[in-house]
């Protein structure tokens, strides 16, 4: 028999991952804060729940996708959340980008309820989820990650398993977006000395796919060079919340990272300036001021609001 499963948070990565778990044939019930974001899931056969513990009761795996640790931990706990919900025996599996100790204290919470908590987080953009190119990096018991296998295979291109427990994956995807913005900040530095020295941005992504042939560098590189930041991959206020996750991580087990504290000053100050919603390779906006060029780059769509 087809496994229930329930989706909960539709934004721009968990709508695109929705619509691949029914193409793949899985009954799906699912909940967002905005109901209207669901409306193309239930056209195509998905079941709306009025509430995350709706949800979790109907389903034997719920997943999770999530702007942040205050929405996961209130979709999760409490008289409507996911945990008093869903039945012994069955998974919650969170694919959110969230602090390690918050996937921690969920884990021990479900472990004793004898209930399953996977962390999933995931690796792509939204054209990515849309196409079912994810790299999807599980970790907590083996015996879920294995349930839960078929479905990482509907949303994604393949699976890195972390290992048992769950807060390390949460670790990876902050490590891995380090990689990320460090590749946007080096990036926007380098595009911005090009231009001020003369070269065109052509000539330099040329070099950049010669010698970095990668899709991180190419596709940040072409976005930057050409200002597409609306609308948003990802967005420049989340990126700014995880470079914030990750410079706590590094405060906890004292790993300096200078680069991120760079990054994180020029999101904030694009930030300040009212460019919040463009995507966070917006970065470059700051650093194109500060060397005395105007933000927009050569492409229309990045205003300035100061």
């Amino acid at each position: 028999m087809t496994i229930q499963v329930g989706f909960i948070g539709l934004g721009n990565m968990g709508l695109p991952m929705a619509h691949n778990l029914l193409r793949a044939g899985y009954p799906l019930c699912v909940y967002n804060r905005t109901a209207a974001r669901a409306q193309s899931l239930l056209a195509q056969g998905a079941r709306w729940a009025p509430s995350p513990h709706a949800v979790a009761e109907r389903c034997e795996i719920v997943i999770t996708m999530l702007a942040d640790d205050a929405a996961l931990q209130a979709t999760t706990l409490g008289e409507h959340g996911i945990h008093i919900g869903l039945p012994p025996g069955a998974v919650h599996v969170d694919m959110s980008t969230v602090y390690p100790a918050t996937s921690q204290h969920l884990a021990q919470l479900y472990r004793e309820s004898g209930k399953y908590f996977l962390a999933a987080p995931v690796f792509g953009r939204p054209e990515a989820a849309a196409a079912a190119k994810l790299w999807i990096c599980p970790a907590g018991p083996a015996e879920a990650i294995e349930r839960c296998r078929p479905l990482f295979a509907a949303m994604g291109q393949g699976v890195i398993v972390v290992g048992p427990e769950a807060h390390l994956a949460h670790t990876l995807k902050l490590v891995g977006n380090f990689f990320v913005i460090s590749a946007i900040e080096t990036l926007s530095e380098a595009l911005t000395l090009a231009e001020k020295a003369g070269l065109t941005s052509d000539t330099v992504l040329q070099l950049l796919n010669a010698l970095l042939p990668v899709p991180l560098f190419q596709g940040y590189g072409t976005r930057i060079a050409q200002s597409e930041f609306s609308p948003p991959g990802f967005g420049l206020r989340l990126g700014l919340k995880d470079v914030g996750l990750m410079r706590k991580l590094a405060d906890e087990v004292a790993a300096p990272l200078p680069l991120a504290d760079l990054a994180h000053r020029h999101l904030l100050a694009a930030l300040a300036r009212g460019r919040g919603d463009l995507d966070w390779g917006a970065l470059v906006t700051v650093v194109r001021e500060l060397a005395g060029l105007d933000p927009r780059l050569a492409r229309e769509g990045v205003q300035d609001h100061p």
